[in-house]
């Protein structure tokens, strides 16, 4: 379940509490305690962390005092979710929001509790927001909880740079490319989550546009993209939500 919440504002959280709180027990009793809450910022909503999406500089970041208030409100939502549902939370880093570089996960994954709230790994966002997400995997271990597996096609990065794109722009320019077609090193990936015996989800994000088909024909490249990097074989349990690729065995 996802829950966006503007955790920089204090006033925010009780409301975000809430709703959390609703979605946790709606997925707990529909699937069981598996389930995960994914937090995230109310992305694209801050006008300049949207349209410097990819290009953040630490001047656009949260202050001392943001960043504090920002991690209270993510380990009190995470709390309240543990103890009225038992269902674990995890943060979701997203371009256009204040959690988007390497940087920025790692102060919020040093500023909350790690027995309450894991990283949500979304490979395409980490990897656009200036980071490896190999790296990624190697530095939180066992604090990432749940992977999302998105590609991102490295001319549109540049380009979105260059022409100073925002948020929605590079995406409608196809920032988000088809799994293997982009810059994010998947058999890598999959080696890494291999030998941490990664037993989570795995969920396939892609934005499909028009000039991609169906969606699909996209989640079928996506898929048979998978099967080739060995993913299969891979000892983890592999799932994927109905915005991508069917699920397998």
């Amino acid at each position: 379940g996802f829950v966006p919440v503007a955790l920089v504002n204090p006033r925010a959280h009780a409301d975000g509490e809430d709703a959390a709180v609703r979605i946790a027990r709606l997925l707990r009793e529909a699937g069981g305690e598996e389930c995960l809450i994914v937090l995230a910022d109310e992305n694209a909503t801050v006008d300049a962390r949207t349209r410097h999406a990819g290009r953040v500089t630490p001047e656009m970041g949260l202050s001392d005092d943001a960043w504090r208030t920002f991690a209270a409100g993510a380990d009190r939502v995470a709390r309240t979710i543990s103890e009225q549902t038992g269902l674990r939370t995890v943060f979701h880093h997203h371009c256009g929001g204040y959690v988007e570089t390497p940087a920025e996960v790692d102060r919020l994954m040093a500023s909350t509790n790690p027995e309450l709230l894991g990283l949500c790994l979304d490979t395409g966002h980490f990897a656009w927001g200036g980071g490896d997400p190999r790296t990624a995997l190697r530095h939180y271990g066992e604090r990432i909880w749940h992977v999302h597996f998105k590609d991102v096609d490295p001319t549109v990065c540049a380009r979105s740079r260059v022409e100073e794109w925002g948020y929605f722009e590079a995406v409608r320019n196809g920032v988000f490319c088809e799994l293997g077609r982009g810059q994010v090193d998947f058999p890598g990936i999959a080696d890494v989550l291999s030998v941490q015996g990664y037993e989570g989800w795995i969920v396939v994000e892609q934005d499909v546009l028009p000039s991609m088909g169906s969606p699909k024909a996209s989640a079928q490249r996506n898929r048979d993209y998978l099967r080739t990097i060995g993913l299969k074989s891979a000892g983890m349990r592999r799932r994927a939500s109905r915005r991508a690729t069917p699920r397998w065995d």
